[in-house]
Order: structure tokens, then C-alpha cells, then sequence
């Protein structure tokens, strides 16, 4: 599989029968999704904010079957699960919940966590079934602290760690660096790289940290 990072929250993962793109943006975040990624044959958000629910920015002939709840899925091919966390102080919102997505494509287990509110429970954790690749905010404002993401890599052990939702050029939203994460995790920073290529047999034996450019302009 192949795992593009659009810019922000936003991910295009494929691999030769099926292209899931996670938390579609707006342009009034200030960068622009490339027309090549903005085709899918299905669309996860996590929440439905512009920031990471914008599903009208995706198009796919038929058009793309798009996710928001939490619950078990199978479609194209792939297998999906949304575990709802808290994201905001009020309960009662749909706009106030996240969904993390959790799927399998190539016998390798992503994890995209959306931006959740606070730190995940321990039962969050366990839903989440060890997922050898993680995809966390780690510049959130308004979710978990860097600190906190470090915490649930130590707790989840995966085995490619994806940094998003940092401040990078163009993006209007206000989030931390990444610099602060790189500090405290404790990882080699590689060099950035346009997407990265992932196989069951290529996996690394020791946590590994990825570092991607955005593809967004």
C-alpha cells in the first residue's frame, strides 16, 4: 500500500484495487487538495468540520461511499472499523464526537485517529487492536497534547509511527510544531519523504518514525 499525506488530517492510502482517502479539508484551510488525490472509491472523516469532513472535495465515479460512524465495515475490498471518541466538552453533538478509523489493506493494520478531544481510555486503546501503523495529531490545540501522542505510541507500540495535523506552510490552522513531538518521542527524525510504500514483509522490527511532505498546495 502506498500512504500519501494530503496536508493537515488528510491522507490518501491505495493499493492496486482500492484508494481510501481519510478527512477530506476545505480550501479556506488555506491549501488546496491536487485534483490527482481527489478521487477515491471511499472517504473516512472523523468529524464533520470543514477541517476534516469537507467529502464534497473527493469525487470518484460511482462516487466514493463515504464513513463518519463508528461500527464495523467492509467495502472495497477492505476492512474498517470507527471507534467514537470525545472532542469537544459537550456530549451531545455529533460535531462535538471524533471517529477513529482503524483498516486493513495488505495484511498491514493503519490507524488514522482523527483529532481526538483528550487522551483515549484504556478500553479506546484495546478497541484499537495494536495497529502497525499509526497516523496521530501531534500538534492539536484543541486535542491531544504532544505529550499525550507520545504516550499512546508508547502504549500502542506500532511499528511506523505518521506524524499529522502540525503547522505547515500554508495552513491557516493554529497548531504546534512538530519539533515539540520529535523532542519528546525519542526517534531517529528521517528525511522527509512524497509517500511512503508499505508491505506486510517490509514492516520494521523496532518503531519507526516517518516523516511526510505535503502533498497539498
Amino acid at each position: 500500500m502506498d500512504i500519501t499525506w494530503v496536508g493537515h488530517a488528510a491522507f490518501r492510502v491505495r493499493n492496486s484495487q482500492a484508494q481510501l482517502f481519510m478527512d477530506p479539508f476545505d480550501s479556506s484551510l488555506g491549501i488546496k487538495i491536487p485534483t490527482a488525490l481527489a478521487t477515491a472509491d471511499l472517504v473516512t472523516t472523523s468529524n464533520l468540520s470543514k477541517e476534516h469532513g469537507y467529502i464534497s472535495a473527493i469525487t470518484g465515479s460511482p462516487a466514493p461511499v463515504v464513513l463518519s460512524q463508528p461500527g464495523e465495515y467492509e467495502i472495497s475490498g477492505l476492512n474498517l472499523k470507527g471507534i467514537r471518541t470525545k472532542k469537544g466538552n459537550e456530549e451531545s453533538e455529533q460535531e462535538d464526537w471524533n471517529t477513529i478509523f482503524t483498516l486493513e489493506m495488505d495484511g498491514v493494520s493503519v490507524c488514522h485517529l482523527g483529532n481526538p478531544g483528550g487522551r483515549l481510555t484504556g478500553k479506546q486503546i484495546e478497541e484499537l487492536s495494536s495497529p502497525q501503523v499509526l497516523i496521530l495529531p501531534v500538534g492539536s490545540k484543541d486535542g491531544i497534547s504532544s505529550l499525550d501522542a507520545v504516550d499512546l505510541v508508547n502504549n500502542i507500540s506500532p511499528k511506523i509511527i505518521i506524524p499529522m495535523m502540525y503547522a505547515h506552510e500554508g495552513n491557516k490552522s493554529d497548531l504546534g510544531p512538530l519539533s515539540t513531538f520529535l523532542q519528546e518521542v525519542g526517534l531517529a527524525k528521517p528525511e522527509p519523504v512524497n509517500r511512503v510504500t508499505i508491505t506486510k514483509t517490509s514492516l520494521p522490527e523496532e518503531p519507526t518514525l516517518v516523516i511526510l511532505t505535503p502533498a497539498a498546495n
